[in-house]
């Protein structure tokens, strides 16, 4: 068994059943954080939060690709009065191994407010190492989402993305690589009040992303977005953000492509993100993710890139238990009458999006051979069969379904 609480069946069962549609009718809640849009965000949550904070010590996480503009938040804090520092040591799909560091940084600057400026990695890697600032004794592996953490006791959170995809600026989840499995294999460590205090979107932050990192990007958004529509645990506050994130994405996404500098285009791909993030982290994500971050982590994918490409597998795999993609496609205009060619139409619209924009719709266009798939076809069902996300799926699967929506995804098998 996993060391990790998450794969703990007896929390497994405790969570899916507090997110079915039964549980949802007796409480359910939805959590966000603060957020300030626009040119002059920054500006504005820097001088909202001063009063909050009783020592104006700002400890700014970033990565060294992206310092530049960490140290021009940096700049913005200094000249209202604030005292930071930036630690630059982030690095990609962050291993448990680089947390610790982070957090005793945090504690020798005596920090009381976190800024991460940066993508999903960064942003995940502060929200981790904060709770081992807060909380040295927690192991966060062992993190049980149901119960409380008291953070906040020494330090608030911010998250200022650099990237429109992950959402992690306004979700409970931050996706950590531990390294004593071999190969290294994604988890997540998920709790309530790991969802930031403050989310700061700034379209200027994002104008210089290059075309294949805006695209993997959105493609993250969407599956979030999708797959949250579809799941059993959705309700009406996060359907209405899903559906909004989607229609963004697949009107704006063709635009910021070709024009990468409208910052008006990026403006809404970045709300998009955040919209899909605000649904998935109420709402749950399923069997995407679950794939996803084991096809990324086996094979080297980029994460949007790898959930990306199976949303309209999943799409189809779900439609068989649950006739939410009736709503769906009617939300997305598409007629809903004759019920034998809605789902075929819908799988149609994701379809010629993604050639659109040329998205992979195969693991083959990801780069990976028959090969090398059925070489590693055990692992990565297994990883995906144990990921969280899988707790979400409106349809229980099994290992061999997964390997078999593996393989369908190699061959490009959508059925008629």
């Amino acid at each position: 068994m996993s060391h990790w609480h998450l794969y703990n069946p007896v929390v497994r069962q405790t969570i899916q059943s507090m997110c079915s549609p039964e549980s949802r009718r007796v409480l359910s809640t939805f959590v966000a954080p603060r957020i300030f849009m626009g040119y002059a965000a920054i500006q504005a949550f820097a001088s909202s939060v001063a009063p909050l904070l009783k020592h104006r010590r700002v400890f700014i996480v970033t990565d060294p690709n992206i310092k530049a503009l960490a140290l021009g938040v940096e700049e913005i804090f200094r000249s209202l009065n604030f005292t930071t520092r930036v630690w630059d040591k982030v690095v990609p799909e962050p291993p448990t191994s680089s947390l610790k560091p982070c957090a005793e940084a945090m504690e020798e600057f005596g920090t009381d407010l976190i800024v991460a400026v940066g993508g999903g990695s960064v942003i995940d890697t502060a929200k981790v190492a904060w709770v081992l600032y807060e909380r040295p004794d927690v192991d966060f592996r062992l993190i049980n989402p149901l119960k409380p953490l008291g953070l906040r006791r020494k330090a608030l959170l911010a998250a200022i993305p650099t990237t429109s995809g992950t959402g992690s600026e306004a979700t409970s989840a931050a996706v950590i690589t531990d390294e004593s499995f071999k190969p290294p294999r994604k988890f997540a460590v998920t709790h309530p009040e790991l969802v930031p205090d403050f989310a700061v979107i700034d379209p200027r932050f994002v104008v210089g992303m290059p075309k294949k990192l805006t695209l993997g990007t959105a493609l993250d958004a969407l599956a979030h977005a999708v797959d949250c529509y579809l799941t059993h645990s959705s309700f009406e506050l996060t359907d209405a953000l899903a559906v909004k994130a989607i229609k963004i994405i697949l009107r704006w996404l063709p635009r910021v492509l070709e024009h990468p500098d409208d910052v008006e285009a990026r403006l809404r791909m970045h709300i998009a993100a955040t919209l899909a993030g605000l649904a998935f982290s109420n709402g749950g994500i399923g069997l995407t993710h679950s794939l996803g971050h084991a096809l990324g982590k086996v094979f080297g994918i980029h994460h949007g890139y790898a959930v990306g490409v199976f949303i309209p597998y999943i799409t189809k795999f779900y439609s068989e238990v649950s006739d939410k993609y009736l709503e769906l496609a009617e939300e997305l205009g598409l007629d809903v009458h004759d019920r034998s060619t809605v789902l075929s139409h819908l799988i149609g619209t994701f379809t010629t999006f993604f050639k659109e924009v040329g998205a992979p719709l195969t693991l083959k266009e990801l780069g990976i051979s028959e090969e090398a798939l059925k070489s590693k076809l055990d692992v990565l069902a297994g990883y995906a069969f144990e990921d969280p996300c899988t707790l979400y799926s409106p349809r229980p699967i099994s290992i061999e379904e997964i390997k078999q929506l593996f393989l369908d995804a190699m061959y490009g098998r959508l059925g008629d």
